[in-house]
């Protein structure tokens, strides 16, 4: 009998850890974190493709066979004798050194446009022919060009 009172004794002085229970988050709020974390990444991903718009030469607009159905930016230089206006309507000719690309353009003409500045036109080409520009970009020549000295005449 002694034997059984000392097990039962010894159970009772050993002490039990108490059991933490893990604190959990609740199922709406778990999802509505992954909804916005996704819109997050959804955002930032449709940002990033939109403003790093690639440009191409003459040469890769001609030899794409699906740019046709979609606007596309091609960059040149403005080729000197070409720009013509008419009424609303501007033409002129882009050349990338190797080949050239007749633009029209309808819409406000940057100030700085000219024969020899390079310009980034964004509309549709339909393969062959005259490319339809909606937008005229201008790149503004640089401001910070080396100064040449001149000869001081004493």
């Amino acid at each position: 009998m002694q034997s059984a009172v000392v097990s039962t004794q010894t159970e009772k002085d050993t002490v039990q850890a108490p059991v933490r229970r893990r604190r959990r988050w609740p199922a709406g709020l778990l999802v509505a974190g992954l909804a916005i974390a996704a819109a997050v990444v959804y955002l930032i991903v449709a940002n990033t493709r939109s403003s790093a718009v690639y440009y191409m030469t003459i040469a890769e607009l001609k030899h794409c066979t699906t740019c046709s159905s979609q606007a596309v930016r091609v960059m040149g230089v403005v080729q000197p004798g070409s720009i013509e206006r008419h009424d609303q309507t501007l033409s002129f000719v882009i050349t990338d050194n190797r080949q050239s690309l007749p633009v029209v353009y309808s819409g406000v003409v940057p100030d700085i446009f000219r024969a020899g500045i390079q310009v980034v036109v964004e509309g549709y080409y339909h393969g062959q022919g005259t490319f339809e520009a909606q937008t005229l970009l201008a790149k503004c020549p640089s401001k910070f060009q080396a100064a040449t000295p001149t000869p001081s005449s004493s």
